[in-house]
């Protein structure tokens, strides 16, 4: 509390009623539980002022331990100007590319263990996005979904055990890289958002990128994997269910669900929305369902991959 910088204690003690801030600003037990409650939960944008002040308030180790979650959150554009020369998809996707990029990098500074503890402090990292004005419906918007303008790598940041994205469809190759530079999460929850079927590639695009995260990223270490994902069946006669067999007869995705089962300390999985998938997502050979796995839920859709 004594390395607080003025301005934030003044800005803590303006919050308490008046009996309880002249105590505070002598009573240092009190000062230290106003301080554990208030760097317990932060919510941050992905602006570089915001991300320099949580630089510059957690550099102190010892307050690190307190950090229990971090929110942060991007604020996309929305729709723009008919004057304005580079496409919408371009300007989002930088826009995202550097607020995780800014964050990974100052959170990479905090891989070291402060003195007195025997690991270093973790916490969990909320992603989300914040859009106004975008019009998901038009036929041919792709700006949903969140892709790395340049970026193939991130920083790896050893403080956070929990990772929650929400309301940020993050494309599935790109959540990889997110996902390999946290070396020791061991929670995941991802909720993304499909592509309606009049955006058959786009759709086609976004299965397959999925399925290679399951198959290729490393999952070792997590024991908690929730997974929100719309693979609807069609709602109509107007729609023909899509044939995902490869040319082995084989489905990619189910695939990768049968890998995910198979990770050593997974206790609880769950995928949810809802997931067109084949039997090969139970296939047993080369190796059995380890008993760690303790929960399962799959939302399996009434369609095959094979169209039936």
């Amino acid at each position: 509390m004594d390395t607080i910088p003025p301005e934030i204690l003044l800005h803590i003690l303006s919050d308490l009623d008046k009996p309880l801030a002249r105590y505070a600003s002598v009573c240092r037990a009190f000062q230290y539980l106003i301080e554990i409650k208030t760097f317990e939960n932060i919510a941050i944008t992905g602006t570089l002022p915001q991300i320099q002040i949580l630089d510059s308030v957690f550099g102190d180790g010892r307050r690190r331990c307190l950090l229990r979650k971090l929110e942060f959150t991007i604020s996309l554009p929305g729709k723009l100007k008919s004057s304005h020369k580079k496409p919408l998809k371009c300007l989002r996707d930088r826009a995202f590319t550097l607020a995780v990029s800014r964050l990974f990098t100052c959170l990479a500074k905090w891989n070291y263990t402060p003195e007195g503890l025997e690991k270093p402090p973790s916490f969990a990292l909320h992603l989300q996005g914040s859009t106004s004005n975008v019009d998901y419906n038009a036929v041919n918007n792709h700006h949903k979904h969140m892709q790395f303008d340049w970026l193939e790598r991130l920083p790896s940041v050893e403080c956070v055990n929990k990772l929650r994205v929400e309301s940020l469809h993050i494309f599935p190759s790109d959540m990889t890289i997110i996902c390999e530079a946290l070396p020791h999460m061991d929670n995941l929850k991802w909720v993304l958002a499909n592509a309606p079927r009049r955006l058959r590639n786009l759709r086609d695009e976004l299965r397959d990128s999925m399925a290679t995260t399951l198959l290729q990223t490393d999952f070792s270490r997590l024991q908690a994997i929730e997974i929100w994902w719309g693979d609807h069946d069609p709602l109509n006669h107007y729609w023909t269910p899509e044939n995902y067999l490869d040319a082995e007869g084989h489905d990619r995705l189910s695939m990768g669900v049968n890998r995910i089962l198979k990770l050593p300390n997974l206790k609880i999985l769950t995928l949810g929305g809802l997931f067109i998938l084949s039997p090969d997502m139970f296939d047993l050979s080369g190796e059995d369902i380890p008993n760690s796995l303790e929960e399962l839920y799959i939302d399996v859709s009434k369609v095959s991959p094979a169209r039936n």
